[in-house]
């Protein structure tokens, strides 16, 4: 008889493991309600490099003057279509860009706001324009987010700075088959690569992490759980499941009944 209580026993065990409260899903696992923590701002707003378009138009009180600074929109025709695209400053391999009349103005490791500020003191300094008025937008932001996500993609970055979150946001958060504690920000810096691994379920990793705020073309992996990976397998996930074992433990018990007792 105690060997049949052991296999009951074993039942309500396995059973209870199969109800168990899964770890490593929730995000900032130690952060406490009120509790203030640093986050790590360094290269927060997002700055041109080599091969980045940015949108730069100046306005004054004279619209002819105002007009020579502007890069023409051109106009392409699709059959009977007529599509109007605007023409856009690219930072040339030196980290410049070509301005009217101006010439070569240095802009690369600039951020949106620099961008304007240069540009309005070349042409204050060259006395072309008195009370310029310069608004500068960054065209061809992205980032691209791979792996287990709701919507993985590319993704335009249309504001200046983006956080690691609001990536996750856009992509519709990780899938419950997401690893949590081992996501990647692949991110190139000239001719370098780097990985940034960050645990979501730790705030400080998070918050800390160089990699909170994105850059363009950086690249967020969200890996696959075991559970995921095993289901590459025809029955990679049976011998994890608790039904698996109710069965087994079940034909032990049968085979109890029949031959032993």
């Amino acid at each position: 008889m105690s060997r049949l209580a052991k296999l009951f026993g074993l039942i309500l065990l396995l059973s209870a493991v199969g109800c168990r409260t899964p770890q490593n899903i929730t995000y900032f696992q130690n952060f406490k309600d009120d509790t203030l923590f640093a986050v790590n701002s360094k290269g927060a707003e997002i700055r041109l490099n080599s091969g980045d378009k940015v949108s730069i138009i100046v306005s004054c009180r004279d619209a002819e003057v105002s007009r020579m600074f502007n890069l023409l929109t051109v106009t392409q025709n699709f059959g009977s279509t007529n599509t109007n695209r605007m023409s856009y400053y690219t930072v040339d391999n030196e980290g410049n860009i070509d301005f009217p009349i101006v010439g070569k103005i240095p802009v690369s490791g600039l951020n949106r706001n620099e961008v304007c500020d240069i540009v309005k003191q070349k042409l204050i300094s060259s006395e072309l324009i008195k009370d310029p008025v310069v608004t500068v937008e960054f065209v061809n932001m992205h980032f691209d987010i791979l792996g287990e996500v709701a919507r993985p993609g590319r993704y335009t970055i249309d504001h200046d700075r983006i956080t690691l979150l609001d990536a996750l946001g856009m992509a519709g958060d990780m899938s419950i088959l997401g690893k949590r504690c081992n996501l990647k920000v692949v991110r190139t810096e000239g001719d370098n690569t780097k990985v940034y691994t960050i645990d979501m379920t730790d705030g400080d990793s998070i918050l800390n992490s160089p990699a909170f705020y994105l850059r363009q073309n950086d690249v967020v992996y969200v890996e696959a759980n075991n559970f995921r990976k095993r289901q590459s397998l025809a029955s990679g996930n049976t011998a994890y499941s608790p039904s698996f074992w109710i069965s087994v433990a079940s034909f032990c018990m049968s085979v109890y009944v029949i031959f032993i007792r």
